[in-house]
């Protein structure tokens, strides 16, 4: 087994899984993308729909799951990418039916009709801040820097060719002509997954927090946890993300050898790094919405969260040319968004894009 097999077996299971358990990590007021009031989060057409979304899902992912073993031997990794994208596309027509049938009984029964619709903010957000825990960096710089050192101590002596492909036996199927690039596209790989979660990082510490206008403290003190405990796991990940492409890059400077099911060992770190991060959401949810205390000091009459769903365009992208914060949380499942009326988000983004992009065509030219 390689690391691409292995990746194609789990990648397709995964994917359904957390398609699946996206309405449970979303908070108790955004349902499938559409912004409700708290009184009429258990609505019945919303636990019909989040019923039936779940059965919807859940037939998917195993359907899909069930192709991609069946197809698992075929070895053609544009088979997995496609079942990927049709897993995600028919995960995205389930939530769009789900949130169309929401926003008309929204609609036609006046939802918001009488309350007073509210923007609660934080005034404290400016003057105490969330610290960006920095110390959890430190490992993911720390695995690069050993990556940099070991692979600067081997380039003189690797041969003039480096395998960069293995079969599922461990035999190199696959070489690239020894350069700079061909040895240490790894290293850039680590440097670009770091500088790239990191200034992400940065960005969001800096935006404003989600708080609810009916319990403005309690979710205030919920989000700080939450974006604590997140940012931690995201950097975790980060570091066991670098110890996979460390792996990757000893197994091409001929450090050591693997095959069969050890050939999947580059995978296992980041592996480990993506379930701790989405064990951390579903148990925190989005914005700290499943933290102990959620929800204890809501007083309907302070008002409810303002019905923002023009800005959100299918629930789940944000365009508001008035909103100065360049990320907001997401609104379905868990994580942060772009907001796209904001045209220093089009840079960030653009940036982004054009490296990743870059990087991709240096890697194809360069054989590796």
């Amino acid at each position: 087994m390689t690391v691409q097999s292995l990746a194609a077996d789990i990648s397709v299971p995964l994917v359904g899984a957390l398609i699946c358990v996206a309405p449970a990590v979303s908070r108790p007021t955004l349902k499938f993308g559409v912004r409700v009031p708290s009184l009429r989060a258990g609505a019945a057409v919303i636990r019909r729909e989040q019923r039936a979304y779940y059965w919807r899902t859940g037939l998917l992912g195993t359907c899909f799951t069930a192709t991609a073993v069946t197809l698992a031997g075929s070895g053609s990794g544009w088979l997995t990418a496609l079942l990927l994208l049709l897993e995600l596309a028919a995960g995205l027509a389930c939530f769009w039916l789900a949130r169309v049938r929401i926003a008309a009984a929204k609609n036609a029964e006046g939802w918001f009709t009488g309350l007073r619709q509210t923007v609660a903010t934080d005034t404290s957000w400016r003057t105490q801040p969330a610290r960006f825990p920095a110390p959890w960096l430190i490992p993911a710089i720390a695995v690069l820097a050993a990556t940099a050192i070991i692979g600067a101590v081997r380039y003189p002596g690797l041969p003039s060719h480096l395998a960069v492909h293995f079969t599922a036996s461990g035999v190199p199927d696959r070489w690239a002509r020894k350069s700079a690039w061909s040895a240490f596209a790894t290293v850039v790989g680590q440097l670009w997954v770091t500088a790239l979660w990191a200034g992400l990082l940065q960005i969001i510490y800096r935006s404003r927090p989600d708080i609810d206008a009916s319990d403005a403290a309690g979710s205030t003190r919920c989000y700080r946890r939450f974006l604590v405990a997140y940012t931690r796991a995201l950097l975790v990940l980060v570091a066991l993300v670098n110890v996979s492409l460390m792996l990757v890059a000893l197994r091409r400077w001929q450090v050591y050898r693997l095959s069969g099911i050890g050939g999947a060992l580059p995978v296992l770190p980041a592996a480990a790094g993506f379930l701790i991060l989405v064990a951390i959401a579903l148990r925190m949810g989005q914005a700290g919405s499943r933290l102990p205390g959620t929800g204890h000091g809501r007083d309907p009459a302070a008002g409810v969260n303002r019905d923002d769903d023009r800005f959100w365009k299918a629930g789940l992208i944000y365009i508001n040319h008035d909103d100065p914060a360049i990320m907001v949380g997401a609104r379905f499942g868990f994580g942060w968004t772009f907001n796209f009326g904001n045209p220093a988000a089009w840079l960030v983004f653009g940036a982004i894009v054009v490296v990743a992009a870059g990087l991709a065509v240096i890697r194809a030219v360069a054989g590796t």
